[in-house]
């Protein structure tokens, strides 16, 4: 996209529906930056409940370092974790078929935000590059189309005080 973006031939309707496209934009984002945030935050609950748990060392010999229900021979037997060599019970691990071992919950969840967080870079590059993303330039077209007064239904406007500063939240996939 160039530095302007013209939208000044869109019908008020087209406008609308542009506008609803991109706000949609904006709240996906949005759920994701905060569904990622609800991650990072109970991995860092796990760590500090795994790190407390760790002082026990007879603790995690007889029972599941997570959920903390006791190992019993047939029934709830432990594994030990491929990652953080804890034992935890089948409920709160997964078989990882590659590697041929058990890795626990907290610990795919930590490889998985990881993985997240390594595209982080690239998406602070572009961002630092181009002020804007595509999204946000529809916004702000949009928005001084309605600032220089041309004729548009106010219902368009809906959140557009909202998007003045042009800082959405930043792409995460």
């Amino acid at each position: 996209m160039g530095r302007k973006l013209d939208l000044s031939k869109l019908t008020d309707e087209e406008a609308k529906h542009v506008w609803e496209v991109v706000q949609r934009d904006f709240d996906l984002r949005k759920k994701e930056e905060e569904r990622l945030e609800d991650l990072k935050c109970k991995i860092e609950k796990e760590g500090t409940k795994r790190e407390l748990l760790s002082n026990q060392s007879h603790l995690n010999e007889t029972h599941c370092v997570h959920c903390l229900q006791p190992f019993k021979f047939l029934v709830n037997s432990k594994r030990q974790c491929l990652d953080c060599h804890f034992y935890t019970c089948k409920n709160c691990s997964r078989y990882h078929k590659k590697e041929q071992a058990w890795i626990c919950d907290p610990c795919r969840l930590s490889s998985r935000i990881v993985k997240i967080g390594s595209l982080e870079w690239y998406y602070e590059h572009v961002r630092s590059r181009f002020k804007r993303f595509g999204s946000a330039k529809v916004m702000r077209s949009l928005y001084g189309r309605l600032q220089h007064g041309q004729k548009m239904n106010p219902t368009l406007l809906g959140t557009a005080k909202d998007c003045a500063p042009f800082d959405p939240p930043r792409m995460l996939i």
